[in-house]
């Protein structure tokens, strides 16, 4: 069996965070709408929504220690589309967000590489192993 080790760790990492913030935007979603300059908390809800449903898949795979390639791949696509949102967000709405609002966003979105970055160190290994 190839070692998937660190790909499984990333994930299951990737998997904790997306479920707490998931959690954590829905129990505070009206602070967290205040903190991010938004006039509805409809946003904050749809967020921790997709969160929770990317959490779930996450860590089917890391459950299951089935790796499949493309799907592993659209992870990690998801994970860097979530830090140039980040970006884009914190670009065109700096005025609107608060300190803590800032913090959040970029807190979010380091960590968020962080785990693409890893994801990708996993899956190459990966990928060395199952070819070796």
């Amino acid at each position: 069996m190839p070692n998937s080790l660190l790909l499984l760790n990333a994930l299951r990492l990737n998997a904790l965070f997306s479920g707490s913030s998931a959690l954590l935007l829905l129990i505070a979603g009206p602070w967290i709408a205040v903190q991010l300059g938004l006039n509805s908390t409809a946003p904050v809800y749809a967020t921790a929504g997709l969160l929770a449903i990317f959490a779930l898949q996450i860590w089917n795979i890391v459950r299951t220690r089935k790796i499949r390639t493309m799907e592993i791949a659209a992870i990690i696509l998801g994970d860097i589309a979530w830090v140039v949102g980040s970006v884009i967000l914190v670009a065109l709405f700096y005025s609107s967000l608060t300190i803590t609002g800032l913090l959040l966003v970029d807190v979010a979105a380091i960590a968020v590489l962080y785990f693409a970055i890893q994801q990708i160190r996993g899956l190459r290994a990966w990928r060395r192993s199952a070819n070796a």
